[in-house]
C-alpha cells in the first residue's frame, strides 16, 4: 500500500534525521523515536499509518550500494580530502542529498554516495594547491540508466564545495540529450529554471527548483534548458568570473560549441589560460570523443576536447559511461601538436605548437556498482532467459526486416506490436491502481533507424491506439456480455501475459482502463520533430509541462532514443533492431534501471539473435568490471595493466572498427606457451615480497633435496622428473611485480603463467634449474647452494611506482636453457640438424627450445653491482648491491594436433595497446642476445 502524502511527509523528515549534522540517529533509534517526533511534529498521523511508515523504511535498509574501486596512478595522485574534510563547510552537497531525502533515495545508497563522491573529487585533484599543474585524465564505468548523471551531480555539488570554481559539462550529442541534461542541472546544481530565468522576468519572479528551494546558493548560468552557449555568448561581455560564483556549461558534443567555450574562456584569463580548476565532464564519453583518424590528424571533436582542457593549468577530464570499450582501447601513448588557428587577418603563429596528449584515463578508473534495486543487463539477460522478454516479433520481421531502405513500405503495424502496446495500456492501469496517484510512464517502439518509417509506424500506432480507446470506453464502460473481438483480446493478454500479477482484479484494471484511456498519446522522437516539441514546451506554462510530464507516452523514434536518453516510467520496450557492436547495443538498452512498485509490468520485445547479443555482451561486461577489480586488487595503474574485451564468436563487433583503430585480436583461453620463454623480468620492487620469495626457492630446494641435485652440461643443480604440483606450490609462493601481466598475483593470489602449466607437454616431468652465472662473480645463497649471481647494471627501478624492470626485458642469456640439460642431453641435441627445414639456421636458445620435450623452470639471482643509467627514461638507477630473486620457465614445442586440443576453449579479444606490450614482451623478443659487459 503506498503512503499518503502526509505519511511521505513524516517519512522524509524521520530520514533526514539520519543524516543530522549535529547528531544523526542510527536506524534503531530513529524506529524506538518514531512515535515521539509524530506526537510532536505529525500527531494527525495514526498509529497504524506511523507502522506503515517504519516498515517502508526498513524495506529500504535492506537496500545495498557497494562502493566500487578505483584503480589509480599513484605517482599522480595525492590524498587530500581527508585533511580538508573538517575543515570545509559542505552547503552545495548537504543541499542536494537533502533534495535526494525528499526524492525517496534508501539512506544506505545516499550513505554510499557520500563516501564514492569522497573518493572522486579526490581522483579530481585538490582545487585549492597552490603550486604545480596537473592535466587529469579518469573514467567512471556505471550501468546503463543506473543513476550516473545522479553520481556526477552528486560529485560536482561536493567539488564546488572543495574550491572547484569552473565547469563544463559535455551533455550528449544532441540537443534533446543536452536539454534533459541542463534541465537536471537546473535542479540538481544551479536551483533555477533556466527556461523561465531565460524569459527575463524579474529576479523576484525568478523560479527557484530542486536545491534552489533548500540553499541559497548561485552559480553563473552560462546556458539553458533552451540555449546552447552560443557566438553572441561568446563574443559577449560577461564577465564570468564574478563575486566568486562558481561558472557551469551544459554544452553538446560538437566542435563549434566546444571552440566557443575555448575562445570565451580564453578571452576572460589573463594570458589565455585560467589560473583556477577546470573540470570537464563527458557525458557519454565512448561516444564522439575517442579519436577515430590518425594520431596527428585526430577528429575535431577529440581535437576540441584536448585543446578544451588546455585552456586551464589545472584541468580534470572525467570520462562517463557505462559502456567504456572505446576508451579503454585509445592508444595510451598518442599525442599530437596543437596549432592555434590565426583569427581573421591575424598572422599564423611562429614556433611549435602545444602538444596535447590522448584522452586514455591514465590517472584512475572508477567501477561503480548499483544499488540493489537496479534493474540491468545481468537481469534481464542471464544464461536461463528472462520471463518479460519475448522473442515472437517474426510477424514485425517480415514488415519490417531489419535490414531496409528509407521510404521501406510499411501496410500494417505487426501484431506483435499492437500486443505490446495493449499490455502498455494494462500496465499502466495496474501502476495506477497500486500508486492512486498519477506518475510517469513509457513505452518505447524503435525498428528503424529512418525517419520515414518512423513516421509511417508512429501513424499507424496512433491509429491503433485510437481504435483501442473506442474499444475501452464503448465496450469496457458498460460491462457488457457481448465482446469484440477487440476487447476480448485486451482481456485475453491481461490473462496470458499478466498472469503474475496477483494483486489486483481482471475488474478493477478494466474499470481504470476505461478512467485512463483518453490520457494515452503517441509522441515521434527524431530530428524532424524536434523543434516542434520545443516550440510546444516553450509556449506551456510551468503547471502545463508538469501536467504533459505525466500524459502516458508511446514513444516512437530509432536511434536517438539511445545515448543517455531517459524515458522515465518506462513499461513496455518494443525493440526490433539489430545493433552491430556491443557498445550501440547496450546503450539501446533504455529498459535497464530502476522499476519501484511495477517491475512485475516489465516487457521488452526483441529478435531472438538480439537476445543472446545482449546475453553475451552481459558476460562480456561482467568480465571486463571483474578485471578492472583485479588491477584495482593488486593495486596496478591503467598504464600497468592491458584490458581486454571479449569479441563476439559470430556477429556484434565491440564498437565500430575506426574505434578500435589503436587495438589488437588474440587468441586468450588456457594460456598456450610453446617453443619459447616466458621470463618474469618485472621484479618486486619490496623488500618484504624479495625475501618470501628467497624463501619460496629455499623451500623448493629442501621439497627436492640439496642433495639429489645433479649438474647439468652449464654447472647448474639441477632437478629432473619434478611433480607438477610442487612447481605450483613453489608459484603459490613465488611473484613478480603486482604489474606483471603472467608473474604479477590475480585478485585470487594465483600467477596467469600457471595456466599455461596444464596443457604444456611433460607437466608432469619438470627439470629445475638453479643458474648460475660463470667468471668468478659475486655469489649468492639459495640455503645450502651457492649460485653465481646475473649481473644487471642497467636494471631499473620505476619512477612511478618502484618496481624492477631488467634491461631489455630479458631473464636469461642464449644459452641458458642449454645449459640447463644434462651432458648426455646436450649431446644428443648437438647431434640434430643445425638447420631449420627452410635452410635457416637456428640460433642455441632456438635448438634447445625444439628440442626439449618437458618444461624447465630456471631460478636466477640477478644483481647491479656498477648500477648505470637505464635505457628507459621511466626508470632510475637502482642503488649498487641490489638483488633480486627471478625465473624463466622454457616451453616444449608442441604438434599441431597438441595446440589445437590446448585451444579448443579458447576465446577471442580485443586488446589494448598496455596490454598488446606486455604480451609482446615475451613474443616478440625471441633473439639469442649473449650480455655483454657494456650491457649488464
Amino acid at each position: 500500500m503506498p503512503l499518503n502524502d502526509r505519511q511521505a511527509e513524516f517519512k522524509a523528515y524521520l530520514k533526514d534525521q539520519l543524516f543530522n549534522r549535529v547528531r544523526p540517529l542510527t536506524f534503531d533509534e530513529l524506529e524506538t523515536k518514531a512515535a515521539g517526533f509524530a506526537s510532536l511534529l505529525f500527531e494527525d498521523l495514526s498509529a497504524i499509518e506511523i507502522d506503515e511508515i517504519l516498515k517502508e523504511l526498513t524495506l529500504e535498509n535492506t537496500v545495498e550500494m557497494a562502493l566500487g574501486g578505483s584503480i589509480v596512478d599513484e605517482a599522480t595522485f595525492k590524498p587530500w580530502i581527508a585533511q580538508r574534510r573538517d575543515e570545509t563547510d559542505t552547503p552545495r552537497w548537504d543541499a542536494y542529498k537533502k533534495l535526494l531525502i525528499s526524492r525517496d533515495w534508501e539512506a544506505n545508497v545516499i550513505n554510499t554516495l557520500d563516501a564514492q563522491t569522497d573518493d572522486v573529487v579526490e581522483l579530481l585533484g585538490n582545487p585549492v594547491q597552490a603550486d604545480g599543474t596537473w592535466p587529469r585524465r579518469g573514467l567512471l564505468m556505471g550501468e546503463v540508466q543506473s543513476g550516473k548523471t545522479a553520481t556526477y551531480l552528486g560529485i560536482l555539488n561536493k567539488a564546488l564545495d572543495y574550491g572547484y570554481r569552473a565547469i563544463i559539462v559535455i551533455g550528449g550529442h544532441t540537443e534533446n540529450l543536452r536539454q534533459q541534461t541542463q534541465t537536471r542541472f537546473d535542479t540538481d546544481l544551479l536551483g533555477i529554471d533556466s527556461e523561465t530565468w531565460e524569459d527575463g522576468i524579474s529576479n523576484a519572479a525568478i523560479r527557484y527548483v530542486g536545491v534552489g528551494q533548500i540553499s541559497g546558493l548561485r552559480a553563473h548560468l552560462m546556458t539553458t534548458v533552451r540555449h546552447d552557449f552560443s557566438k553572441s555568448k561568446r563574443g559577449s561581455s560577461i564577465t564570468w568570473v564574478d563575486g566568486g560564483l562558481p561558472t557551469v556549461f551544459i554544452t553538446k558534443k560538437t566542435p563549434s560549441l566546444l571552440n566557443n567555450i575555448r575562445t570565451y574562456i580564453k578571452s576572460q584569463a589573463p594570458g589565455g589560460r585560467l589560473d583556477i580548476p577546470l573540470i570537464v565532464i563527458d557525458d557519454e564519453s565512448d561516444w564522439g570523443s575517442p579519436n577515430t583518424r590518425d594520431k596527428d590528424d585526430p577528429t575535431s571533436v577529440n581535437r576540441a576536447i584536448r585543446a578544451l582542457l588546455d585552456v586551464s593549468t589545472r584541468s580534470s577530464y572525467l570520462a562517463i559511461t557505462a559502456t567504456p570499450f572505446a576508451n579503454i582501447f585509445i592508444d595510451d601513448q598518442a599525442a599530437f601538436e596543437f596549432v592555434e588557428k590565426p583569427g581573421r587577418g591575424e598572422p599564423a603563429a611562429d614556433g611549435p605548437g602545444t602538444v596535447l596528449t590522448d584522452l586514455f584515463p591514465s590517472d584512475y578508473i572508477r567501477v561503480m556498482f548499483p544499488p540493489s534495486t537496479y534493474l540491468g543487463i545481468g537481469t534481464y539477460f542471464p544464461e536461463g532467459g528472462h520471463a518479460a522478454i519475448s522473442t515472437e516479433v517474426d510477424d514485425c520481421l517480415q514488415i519490417i526486416p531489419i535490414k531496409h531502405k528509407n521510404h521501406h513500405p510499411v501496410a500494417e503495424l505487426p501484431e506483435s506490436m499492437q500486443t505490446a502496446m495493449i499490455e502498455f495500456f494494462l500496465g499502466t492501469a495496474v501502476r495506477r491502481i497500486r500508486d492512486k496517484k498519477t506518475k510517469t510512464a513509457s513505452m518505447l517502439i524503435n525498428v528503424s533507424r529512418f525517419k520515414s518509417v518512423e513516421r509511417r509506424v508512429a501513424d499507424l500506432a496512433d491509429e491503433f491506439l485510437t481504435q483501442t480507446v473506442a474499444v475501452i470506453l464503448s465496450e469496457f464502460a458498460r460491462r457488457t456480455t457481448a465482446r469484440s473481438a477487440a476487447a476480448d483480446r485486451i482481456q485475453r493478454t491481461w490473462s496470458v501475459r499478466f498472469a503474475n500479477v496477483t494483486d489486483v482484479t481482471w475488474e478493477q484494471v478494466s474499470g481504470k482502463l476505461v478512467e485512463i484511456a483518453h490520457e494515452f498519446r503517441i509522441d515521434l522522437i527524431n530530428g524532424d520533430t524536434a523543434k516542434d516539441r520545443a516550440k510546444r514546451r516553450k509556449l506551456m506554462t510551468v503547471t502545463e509541462r508538469e501536467a504533459d510530464d505525466l500524459v502516458p507516452k508511446i514513444i516512437v523514434g530509432g536511434d536517438i532514443l539511445s545515448r543517455g536518453l531517459t524515458l522515465d516510467g518506462l513499461q513496455v520496450s518494443y525493440f526490433v533492431r539489430e545493433p552491430r557492436t556491443m557498445d550501440t547495443l547496450m546503450q539501446m538498452g533504455r529498459w535497464f534501471g530502476y522499476r519501484p512498485r511495477f517491475q512485475d509490468l516489465v516487457r521488452i520485445w526483441m529478435p531472438e539473435t538480439t537476445r543472446v547479443d545482449f546475453e553475451h555482451s552481459a558476460e562480456v561486461t561482467e568480465e571486463l568490471r571483474d578485471a578492472l577489480l583485479d588491477m584495482k586488487a593488486r593495486g596496478l595503474t591503467p598504464r600497468d595493466f592491458g584490458l581486454r574485451v571479449r569479441v563476439h564468436p559470430d556477429s556484434v563487433a565491440i564498437v565500430a572498427a575506426n574505434k578500435g583503430r589503436d587495438t589488437e585480436v588474440v587468441e586468450i583461453g588456457p594460456i598456450v606457451w610453446e617453443n619459447r620463454l616466458a621470463e618474469s623480468y618485472d621484479l618486486t620492487g619490496e623488500a618484504a615480497i624479495e625475501q618470501k620469495n628467497q624463501a619460496a626457492v629455499e623451500a623448493l630446494i629442501t621439497q627436492l633435496g640439496a642433495s639429489a641435485s645433479v649438474k647439468t652440461s652449464g654447472g647448474f643443480d639441477a632437478w629432473s622428473n619434478v611433480p607438477l604440483d610442487v612447481v605450483l606450490d613453489f608459484f603459490g609462493a613465488f611473484q613478480g611485480d603486482r604489474g606483471s601481466q603472467w608473474f604479477g598475483p590475480g585478485a585470487d593470489g594465483t600467477l596467469a603463467i600457471t595456466d599455461a602449466f596444464k596443457v604444456t607437454p611433460g607437466n608432469d616431468r619438470w627439470t629445475v634449474v638453479l643458474v648460475s652465472s660463470s667468471g668468478g662473480g659475486a655469489q649468492h645463497q639459495f640455503g645450502p647452494i651457492s649460485v653465481g649471481m646475473s649481473r644487471r647494471n642497467k636494471m631499473g627501478r620505476s619512477r612511478s611506482d618502484g618496481h624492477i624492470r631488467l634491461d631489455r626485458r630479458r631473464v636469461s642469456s642464449g644459452t641458458d636453457v642449454a645449459g640447463s640439460l644434462t651432458k648426455s642431453e646436450r649431446d644428443e641435441m648437438d647431434a640434430e640438424p643445425l638447420f631449420t627445414a627452410s635452410g635457416k639456421r637456428m640460433t642455441s636458445q632456438a635448438r634447445s627450445l625444439a628440442w626439449i620435450d618437458h618444461p624447465i623452470l630456471m631460478i636466477y639471482a640477478v644483481t647491479a653491482d656498477e648500477p648505470k643509467d637505464p635505457d628507459d627514461s621511466g626508470l632510475e638507477k637502482v642503488d649498487a648491491g641490489l638483488t633480486r630473486t627471478a625465473v624463466a620457465i622454457a616451453f616444449p614445442k608442441m604438434t599441431q594436433d597438441e595446440i589445437e586440443d590446448a585451444t579448443r576453449d579458447s576465446k577471442t579479444y580485443r586488446v589494448n595497446q598496455v596490454f598488446w606490450r606486455a604480451y609482446n614482451g615475451f613474443v616478440d623478443d625471441e633473439g639469442d642476445d649473449e650480455l655483454e659487459e657494456d650491457d649488464i
